[in-house]
């Protein structure tokens, strides 16, 4: 363990102990410590950093009261000392000293027409500030014109180091029913993608630390990863486009969700309107008139309220 962690793993594992919090394990791991806690049928993992910048730290598990006390305990929210840092590093969500890490995220999920994509990227530490120079950031507050350009620059940049997975209407809807009948949901569809991503980098890469953006329970994505889940750093956490590895993902995979429903509309001569809102019911009205019920699998995402009608 660095010197430097030492005493502040210590004095954290005798907050623990004031808490009654349990202590199970603990080990080194890439540039810090981890040390996993329990309390009853809850357990929750806390990685300490101490780089260049200071004490980083990054507490995981299910959210709820223990995740809670842990965080308050090991990032000094409540405590008097002032040399622990904040959860997060200031350039981003990555813990501070590490060489590279990987940002995952996803576009259309919550869209009735065109494909569920999800993205990873890979990127260098030397590569954070050229990638924001360019005005990289959360797809969300770009254009598609600005998506498309910074798209093209990102590949440029990182080559294969960038994986985008799309799923289609027709094999989203195939690969919905499967998991349905498994009782799980479209989350558990979501992380099972990331998860694909996840290792055809790690196939050709080292990396240390993976930061998804959450979009649910940390299980749907931890599930998937089993083997590199005990072996890397995984930081899942909501508004994850603040780092700047799940901004070009973002931005990979709306540039991958936008040339899908230009393809879509190409093929059957008809705009499909974005989000699961304004212009879909008419949208919906249209198709069925001209291409009929059984078509609709290939250009919607059947599990919405919309094709209730279809059931």
């Amino acid at each position: 363990m660095d010197v430097k962690l030492q005493p502040i793993v210590e004095d954290f594992k005798r907050k623990l102990a004031a808490a009654q919090i349990r202590c199970v394990r603990e080990k080194d791991i890439n540039y810090g410590h981890q040390v996993v806690c329990a309390q009853g049928t809850a357990e929750g993992t806390v990685n300490f950093y101490y780089g260049k910048k200071g004490l980083s730290v990054v507490v995981q598990g299910k959210d709820g009261a223990l995740k809670q006390t842990l965080t308050a305990l090991a990032t000094g929210e409540k405590a008097e000392d002032p040399a622990v840092a904040p959860l997060y590093s200031a350039e981003g969500l990555h813990p501070q000293g590490i060489s590279c890490w990987m940002g995952c995220d996803e576009s259309g999920k919550g869209d009735v027409f065109g494909p569920l994509v999800a993205a990873a990227c890979l990127i260098q530490a030397d590569e954070e500030a050229p990638l924001r120079r360019l005005g990289v950031c959360d797809s969300k507050m770009l254009t598609d014109d600005a998506i498309a350009r910074l798209a093209a620059e990102i590949r440029e940049m990182l080559g294969d180091r960038c994986v985008v997975s799309v799923l289609m209407p027709e094999e989203y809807n195939a690969r919905y029913q499967a998991i349905k009948q498994r009782r799980k949901n479209l989350n558990h569809l979501l992380g099972s993608i990331h998860g694909h991503n996840i290792r055809v980098l790690l196939s050709k890469y080292e990396c240390p630390c993976i930061i998804v953006d959450k979009f649910g329970k940390e299980e749907y994505v931890l599930a998937e990863l089993q083997d590199e889940a005990s072996s890397h750093q995984i930081i899942q956490v909501t508004k994850g486009e603040r780092d700047t590895a799940v901004a070009a993902a973002s931005i990979l995979a709306r540039k991958a969700f936008v040339d899908a429903m230009a393809r879509l509309a190409q093929q059957y001569g008809m705009t499909f309107p974005k989000g699961a809102y304004m212009g879909i019911a008419s949208a919906i009205a249209a198709f069925r008139k001209t291409y009929g019920d059984g078509e609709l699998s290939s250009v919607g995402k059947l599990n919405f309220k919309n094709f209730d009608f279809l059931r």
